[in-house]
């Protein structure tokens, strides 16, 4: 019988398609039918994938019933005997000849499988048994006598992910194996090692550099004796993967919250060292999290979306609920399930099989790795919420907590000055700027309840592609020069440049270099609803260039599944409705100084434009892996290959965004360019809220300049913008 409650029930609704969608990427092994794996199986995602599946079957098998029940324990216990036949330690080589096991990310499959081989445990024979212990201690033994991560051995940590020591995932799962392996196993003759190790590990997860100085005593020894490097900024921003990384904290706090949950299912004691930092990185993720479930990722994302770090957010929520008590984390587990519910629905019974069928076909390998990580968390979630403690509102989670409340909850302000982060959120308004977001250079400007407007690639930047950048790493031909953030009471400033065309090789011909630079001056206003944005790019003075693509403004808007295909634009020039994927590529024109999205998002033209073009593709787009479509709405957009003088100016735009607003509300904003005389410096005005006008002055110039600016006189240095307002009602012009 399913466990009572309506989202563990939706949660094996769907792990029952998924597991019957499974069947024809389920594969018996030729020489015995008892052992098996789903997709290709090889090591690393493979070993991954199988991990996963073995668990989610478990689950699925210890709710279904009869025939259905011993069919799905067949198959989850044959995929862990393929694990364990094919581990370094065991007889039987894996699909591609090879053996896994014993790196630093091998253990991470066992770690998220453990929940559910709980509910194997009473169909195991003694050679099962035998076999999970053997794997199991050959992993702790390996961390203990010979771990390393690349070229660093044992426990290592560091800020910047360039220095190849920001580890703190893999730190928190070997921490968690190792502890878990003791406990298992007290009798094994390194389990009091492996345990001490796994304090270590743990500490220098979520780790900070007053870490250093902390003589806080954590089992039985300080902190600071503990600490080997910090992996996260002093505001727990991380750079994992080369930048501002909001899955990747996710995933920290994922692997806590399964041994959290493990071990209080089992009755085994639970190490003090899991728990370091983790309430603070709580603290400052929930604020990233949309009202509808899904992650703010301020910082972008190199991969899928709606994917990985976003699926480990559920078992995340569930630990946020139990051990730090949020009111609200249940509730965004139950609206997290809503959209993969609907994304479910349009499909196979598979998670992705429509958005990602490209996937599907062309890299099996990694994409039963997105599947399997859904379907185990929604595992998880079935296995872990009878363990979480709840008051009587939390106990159903469609009565729980409303968005409203959540909304005021996540209120408030965040910066990591140092790399160049910072972020904004009151109950009208999720406002952010990442310097270090991946590919460089990310805003956003949004509801904070509706995730489905979310897209991160450059997002309310400039798109600047020269000849021989094929966009397929973003970021990999440009290079940051200068960044500067602030924060305010009810908002921010963001200003920095970004140097465009680097290292770029032109196929069978030469290479250029340092082609343009990207300007940027970006500032969330106090009052709830507005962000005000100027952009300019100019070409390098001494050499020509040959631009390949070029989009300004650049307000990406998804219109996918989880809107329903269709988004309603209003503007100056009527109603238009867009119907996702057009039939084919187009740039559309929509004439006028404004435009909103669903009575939901608005933008306005201040300077430099006076009409919108919504440029929209046949094929699906956002990120490396093309997981969404997305309309980009430009005051300009070039997509062939153009030349362009030395020292042209490229782009030269200023307009706001509005969140949270009606097309009848977007058509009544005022404001427009300030008139400046000093060379290099922009600025524009915009009416907020509150009926009152501000200015967003930058410049972008090479000399600090006095700007002289509504009345006011003051000081701006190079690449640097200042907010001044509110200001007299008649207007700074």
């Amino acid at each position: 019988m399913a466990p009572t409650g309506t989202l563990a029930e939706r949660a094996l609704a769907r792990l029952a398609r998924w597991a019957a969608a499974t069947e024809a990427d389920w594969h018996a092994a030729d020489d015995d039918p008892a052992v098996g794996c789903y997709g290709p199986g090889y090591p690393h995602w493979g070993t991954q994938s199988n991990w996963n599946c073995a668990a989610a079957l478990a689950t699925l098998a210890a709710h279904a019933q009869d025939d259905e029940a011993a069919k799905w324990r067949a198959r989850a216990l044959a995929t862990l005997r393929f694990l364990l036949q094919t581990h370094v330690t065991g007889g039987r080589p894996g699909n591609d000849g090879k053996r896994w096991g014993n790196n630093w990310i091998s253990m991470l499959g066992i770690e998220r499988a453990m929940h559910g081989l709980a509910r194997l445990a009473d169909a195991f024979d003694p050679a099962d048994r035998a076999a999970l212990r053997r794997v199991l201690v050959s992993e702790a033994d390996w961390l203990l006598l010979h771990g390393s991560r690349g070229a660093h051995a044992g426990v290592c940590a560091g800020l910047w992910a360039s220095e190849g020591r920001n580890n703190p995932e893999s730190n928190v799962w070997s921490g968690c194996l190792l502890w878990r392996v003791a406990h298992l196993y007290p009798d094994e003759p390194h389990a009091a090692d492996w345990r001490e190790l796994g304090h270590t590990y743990l500490v220098n997860g979520i780790s900070t550099q007053a870490d250093a100085r902390d003589s806080t005593p954590v089992a039985g020894r300080a902190v600071a004796d503990r600490h080997v490097g910090a992996n996260f900024f002093p505001h727990y921003a991380l750079d994992h993967h080369g930048y501002l990384n909001v899955g990747y904290m996710v995933i920290c706090m994922s692997n806590a919250a399964m041994l959290h949950f493990d071990l209080k299912r089992a009755g085994l004691p639970l190490p003090e060292s899991l728990y370091h930092h983790q309430a603070d990185l709580w603290q400052v993720l929930r604020r990233m999290v949309f009202g509808d479930g899904r992650l703010a990722r301020i910082g972008g994302d190199s991969r899928v979306r709606y994917a990985y770090g976003q699926e480990y957010l559920l078992p995340t929520l569930l630990f946020a609920a139990d051990r730090f008590r949020d009111p609200y984390a249940l509730e965004l587990a139950d609206r997290q399930v809503a959209w993969i519910e609907r994304e479910a629905a349009a499909g196979d019974g598979s998670f992705y099989g429509s958005r990602l069928a490209p996937m599907r076909r062309e890299n099996p390998h990694y994409y039963m790795r997105l599947e399997s990580d859904r379907a185990c968390v929604l595992a998880m979630l079935v296995n872990d919420l009878p363990l979480v403690t709840t008051g009587p509102d939390q106990a159903d989670p469609a009565a729980s907590a409303t968005g409203a409340s959540f909304a005021r909850s996540a209120a408030g302000g965040w910066m990591e000055e140092a790399h160049g982060a910072v972020l904004h959120r009151s109950p009208g308004r999720l406002s952010s700027f990442a310097w270090r977001a991946h590919g460089l250079a990310q805003a956003l400007c949004l509801p904070p309840d509706d995730g489905s407007l979310a897209e991160w690639s450059s997002n309310l930047c400039p798109v600047v592609r020269f000849l021989g950048d094929t966009a397929l790493e973003p970021g990999r031909h440009r290079r940051l020069l200068a960044h500067h953030v602030e924060s305010f009471a009810g908002g921010f400033t963001a200003c920095g440049a970004v140097m465009e065309g680097v290292d770029v090789r032109v196929d069978e011909g030469g290479s250029c270099t340092d082609q343009a630079v990207t300007q940027i001056a970006f500032a969330a206003l106090p009052d709830d609803r507005t962000c005000l944005c100027l952009q300019y790019v100019r070409a390098a003075p001494d050499r020509v260039g040959y631009l390949a693509e070029l989009k300004d403004l650049h307000l990406a808007v998804p219109n996918d599944v989880f809107n329903g295909f269709r988004r309603t634009v209003r503007s100056a020039a009527g109603e238009t409705e867009l119907v996702s994927p057009p039939r084919a590529n187009e740039a559309l024109e929509l004439p006028g100084r404004w435009i909103n999205v669903d009575d939901r998002l608005g933008a306005v033209a201040l300077y430099g434009g006076d009409r919108f073009l919504i440029e929209r593709s046949v094929a699906r787009r956002a990120g490396r892996y093309a997981s969404l479509f997305v309309e980009q709405v430009c005051l300009h957009v070039q997509s062939d290959v153009q030349r362009c003088r030395p020292g042209q100016v490229l782009v030269d735009v200023g307009f706001a965004v509005l969140a949270g607003v009606t097309a009848e509300s977007t058509a009544r904003v005022r404001g427009g360019a300030v008139p400046v005389a000093q060379e290099g410096i922009r600025a524009a005005w915009v009416e907020g809220a509150d009926g009152r006008p501000y200015a967003l002055a930058a410049n972008f110039g090479d000399k600090t300049q006095t700007v002289r600016l509504a009345g006011l006189s003051f000081e701006l240095a190079a690449s640097a913008a200042v907010l001044k307002g509110p200001l007299d009602p008649a207007g700074p012009g």
